[in-house]
């Protein structure tokens, strides 16, 4: 599968979405990386399972700099698995849910550590609720019909991710900037969750006024 191929098949999979911008910047990033673990014969849900796996070993090692890279190995290896399943012609059903319940878990671990090197406890719990909510809108209107990939907000997954990397580097360097570090991102996504909260009413009343 050529570049081009692989992303028109990703735009046919998001309800046709236009491909520009930081999103065909990160496909182009996702295409090479298939191509690369296609060479090592890596399945989809393989990677799906290793980017559990990193975070966990990240949840298990929260205050050491090894943290740092297993943050950024999970969010690798769970973001391009659906680039692989697409180059690959793997996906599948089972294969869309495995990925966003490993969506959840990893970041539940993320967030965890966040909290471990001292983000207030309710901080990191009103943050995660607010995006696990935002993620569920999203596939519950998937599940309703609605294809299109939607708004794209301020606190995507790997934005939330580079707020924790932020924070993690900072500890490492030992600067105590984790509550500010998370505060920004809390309000990033409690107004990313109101884009998507508009976004999901105007689907659902167009659609039941067509």
């Amino acid at each position: 599968m050529n570049q081009t191929d692989f992303f028109a098949k990703w735009s046919a999979l998001h309800g046709n979405a236009e491909i520009k911008g930081i999103v065909k910047a990160w496909l182009k990033i996702s295409f090479a990386s298939a191509k690369f673990v296609s060479a090592l014969r890596l399945t989809p849900n393989l990677l799906t399972l290793l980017g559990i796996v990193f975070a966990v070993a990240m949840a298990v090692n929260p205050l050491s700099l090894w943290a740092i890279p297993l943050l950024v190995l999970s969010l690798y290896a769970d973001g391009i698995d659906g680039s692989v399943a697409i180059y690959q012609n793997r996906e599948s059903q089972f294969g869309a849910i495995l990925d966003s319940v490993a969506d959840r878990i990893s970041e539940a671990l993320w967030f965890y550590v966040a909290y471990r090197i001292g983000a207030p406890a309710w901080l990191v719990l009103i943050t995660y609720v607010i995006a696990s909510t935002q993620e569920y809108a999203r596939a519950r209107l998937g599940g309703l019909g609605i294809k299109d990939v939607g708004v794209v907000t301020p606190a995507e997954r790997p934005v939330r991710a580079s707020f924790i990397f932020i924070a993690l580097v900072a500890y490492a360097i030992g600067l105590n900037l984790v509550v500010v570090v998370m505060a920004v991102l809390a309000a990033l996504q409690i107004f990313s969750f109101y884009l998507v909260g508009r976004w999901a009413y105007n689907c659902l009343r167009n659609n039941f006024s067509a």
